[in-house]
């Protein structure tokens, strides 16, 4: 099924990581020598020797959504270093706990990596699980072109819906539906990689791009800088995957001079990314009053304005950095690119440990507000049905507010390992490591083995970036046990439900 070769994607991406190590260790212990950051240089060496290991064809192609979460994991521990370095500041800048976040994010990647090892092990025989034969069954693999472009059709019909509606309430089911089918706006992205479905390759893709074009332009309207990365994140991942399954070097589809002017297009359009990010931010105060064209103009008009941009990045910059010591309040600062400070913010780990250290581990109220949240997991429906009377409206805080004890419905996010250790103590470890072997076994259920074939299904293909994200900092172990019990059954029966609405449309539509 997946042949023994030379991967030349993974091979240069294995090298190149490797030898970015190889710079970054001696000069971050020469310019910042201290035991904490050789303990954080360490951490980031465990981390790429583990990852190596399963960076590799076999891997991938068997379990490419959960390898995408891995990777998550693999980023979280891998780029402090290099990013911190780049910006002149020890990997261990602001930290209070040093070495408790290096040794214990050791120890959950290690944890993890077992975990993805014992789900994923391409030494395993080949076989669909009852889930994977189930969802079979139903079709959910079942994909065609013109059912891809109905799709992404409606996705792109909520994206306008919600410019106007703003987020879904709670209790707001409609709401709540369409919230849950907005990654449909990227199913014509999946054309372009069609052969990951099993289909024919995909030739009109000029109207993709053009598609594609619109959807980035809205994005940006939307002064979100997470729906502007979203779809160029989701192009990389399929083009990974489509690069390791028919093992395309670069320099088959553009010349080394062309790959030159891409790099630096790619380094200019980062920090492009990252202005534009600036100018949303400045922005965002006064969305709310503004229309989305109006709220569009005035982001690239202050994009444009270079004087108002350099103010602006020099006040975050002093408020960001305003905060010393964690006793003065909650802090993100450590990197200040937003895009790697979203997968690669360590501080956070360090900032969640102290709390937790202040709290004190197993601490009961975390443990309370953990079982409630876990049962707010559920429907409202299903909550009345059981007689639970839980408002959910008097729980709308983060773990990271209770954690850290600032005010609740700040929303500010926490760390796996911070909230499990005030949440569990050192029981957090192993109930982890059961966790990650669930949400692993899931996400592999989203592809399906069909002869020698590996099929992947459009669901899979257009959550890619969800599955990177999912281990990211946000609301700690309470996000891994709310995919398993109700996201992963919700996404699942809510793309059924579209599947089969637009497989009515097309029947009355083109019927013969």
């Amino acid at each position: 099924m997946i042949k023994k070769q030379k991967i030349y994607i993974l091979e240069q991406l294995s090298k190149w990581l490797g030898i970015l190590l190889m710079i970054a260790i001696p000069l971050e212990i020469l310019m910042f020598p201290s035991l904490p950051n050789l303990f954080g240089c360490l951490m980031t060496l465990l981390s790429y020797l583990i990852f190596r290991y399963f960076l590799k064809q076999k891997y991938i192609l068997r379990s490419p959504f959960a390898f995408f979460m891995y990777l998550s994991m693999f980023m979280y521990r891998y780029l402090p270093l290099l990013a911190t370095l780049t910006e002149g500041n020890p990997i261990s800048v602001g930290f209070e706990r040093p070495y408790e976040t290096f040794i214990y994010e050791s120890l959950v990647f290690i944890l993890s990596s077992l975990a993805y090892y014992l789900v994923c092990n391409p030494k395993q025989r080949v076989k669909n699980s009852t889930l994977q034969k189930l969802l079979f069954k139903f079709d959910f693999f079942k994909i065609k072109v013109q059912t891809i472009w109905f799709l992404g059709f409606i996705g792109f019909a909520v994206r306008l819906y919600t410019f106007s509606t703003g987020g879904a309430e709670y209790g707001d089911v409609g709401g709540k539906f369409l919230d849950g089918v907005k990654y449909l706006l990227y199913a014509p992205m999946v054309l372009l990689f069609l052969d990951l479905t099993g289909l024919p390759k995909y030739r009109k893709t000029n109207k993709v791009w053009i598609y594609l074009t619109i959807v980035f332009l809205i994005n940006i309207a939307s002064n979100s800088r997470a729906a502007m990365i979203t779809p160029i994140a989701i192009f990389g991942l399929l083009f990974f995957l489509h690069a390791v399954k028919n093992n395309i070097q670069i320099k088959e589809i553009i010349s080394p001079r062309k790959f030159f002017i891409l790099m630096l297009f790619l380094v200019f359009g980062l920090n492009m990314l990252s202005d534009l990010s600036y100018a949303m931010l400045y922005t965002r105060g006064g969305r709310s009053s503004v229309s989305k064209v109006e709220l569009f103009q005035q982001t690239i008009a202050t994009y444009q304005n270079k004087s108002l941009m350099q103010k602006i990045k020099t006040d975050r910059s002093k408020k960001t950095r305003s905060v010393e010591n964690y006793t003065q309040g909650w802090t993100e600062a450590y990197i200040d690119n937003f895009m790697l400070n979203r997968y690669a913010n360590l501080r956070i780990t360090d900032e969640t440990i102290y709390h937790a250290d202040r709290r004190g581990y197993g601490d009961p109220v975390m443990q309370e507000h953990f079982w409630i949240q876990l049962i707010l997991i559920l429907p409202n429906p299903v909550l009345k049905f059981l007689n639970i009377n839980y408002n959910k409206n008097d729980y709308r805080f983060s773990r990271g507010d209770l954690l850290s004890g600032g005010s609740l419905g700040s929303l500010v996010v926490t760390s796996h390992v911070g909230d499990g250790l005030a949440t569990f103590g050192y029981w957090y470890f192993p109930f982890q490591f059961i966790l990650n072997i669930c949400v692993f076994f899931l996400l592999n259920t989203f592809l399906y083995f069909k002869g020698k074939k590996v099929i992947y299904s459009a669901f899979g293909l257009m959550n890619v970036f969800v599955f990177l994200g999912m281990f990211r900092n946000a609301n700690g172990m309470i996000v891994d046990l709310g995919y398993c019990i109700r996201r992963y059954w919700q996404g699942i029966i809510t793309y059924l439900i579209v599947l089969t609405i637009v497989g009515l449309i097309q029947k009355v539509l083109f019927k013969k």
